[in-house]
Formats: structure tokens, C-alpha cells, sequence
């Protein structure tokens, strides 16, 4: 499986969003699958379940097939991935869009994950997140 996480350098990770998204539309849903998208703070409990020994950009891969879902919007999917980055210590997010976000989104983005989100291209299809 191609892989929606990629380690840039020893502190940003690249998080292909449209990769994740082809990969979940693969995937059968699950009744765990089910919980997380009623109860957000079920992606907490997959912390504790990562193998010993992995990157944070390798766990960050992982937990994003578990916790992120298609039936929830992107803003919040985003969200989570942001909150998921700084759990794994993870300094930079650098997020690829096969779409641009609109302002509204971004501000929510920004305000619910307390971070600021800077877009990268002209198109808006590429985000970075500082984690610190």
C-alpha cells in the first residue's frame, strides 16, 4: 500500500491527504470504525495500542488509517491529524489537499488544534502546521 505519511526531514512529516483518502475508501468500516466517528475522543485509546520501536511519522501512519474517517469532514479529520502529529512529537505537518480548504475551515482548523496553518502553494493544497 503506498504510504500517506513521509518523513521530509528530522522535523517535518508530509501527510498526503488524498493518499489517506484513497486508501480509507479501500478499507472496510469496522464497529470500532463506527465508535470513532460518534465519539472523537475514542483516538485517544489507539495511543497506547502502537508498537514499540516506531517512528513518529510510522505511528502517525497508522493511527491516521484508524482515527481519521471519510464519513467526517475534512476540517475535523485535519484536526485530529494535528492533534495526533503532537501526541508523536512530531514538530512540522506539512498536509497535501487534493483540494484547497476555504477560509472558514482554516480558521476553525487553526482554533480547534491551536496551531497556525500557513498554506504553502498558490493553490491552497498544501498546509503546514508547526506543532510546538
Amino acid at each position: 500500500m503506498e504510504t500517506s505519511v513521509e518523513l521530509l526531514n528530522d522535523e517535518s512529516v508530509v501527510f498526503n491527504y488524498t493518499t489517506f483518502l484513497s486508501a480509507s475508501c479501500k478499507k472496510r468500516v469496522t464497529l470500532v470504525d463506527a465508535l470513532k466517528t460518534l465519539i472523537p475522543a475514542f483516538e485517544i485509546s489507539w495511543s497506547s495500542s502502537m508498537p514499540n520501536g516506531m517512528s513518529g511519522s510510522e505511528k502517525l501512519q497508522l493511527q491516521a488509517l484508524k482515527v481519521l474517517s471519510t464519513s467526517v469532514s475534512d476540517t475535523n479529520n485535519i484536526i485530529r491529524l494535528l492533534r495526533l502529529a503532537r501526541a508523536e512529537h512530531i514538530d512540522e505537518l506539512i498536509i497535501r489537499l487534493p483540494y484547497a480548504l476555504d477560509e472558514e475551515q482554516l480558521s476553525e482548523i487553526e482554533t480547534r488544534a491551536c496551531t497556525k496553518i500557513i498554506q504553502l502553494d498558490a493553490d491552497g493544497e498544501e498546509l503546514r502546521a508547526h506543532l510546538l
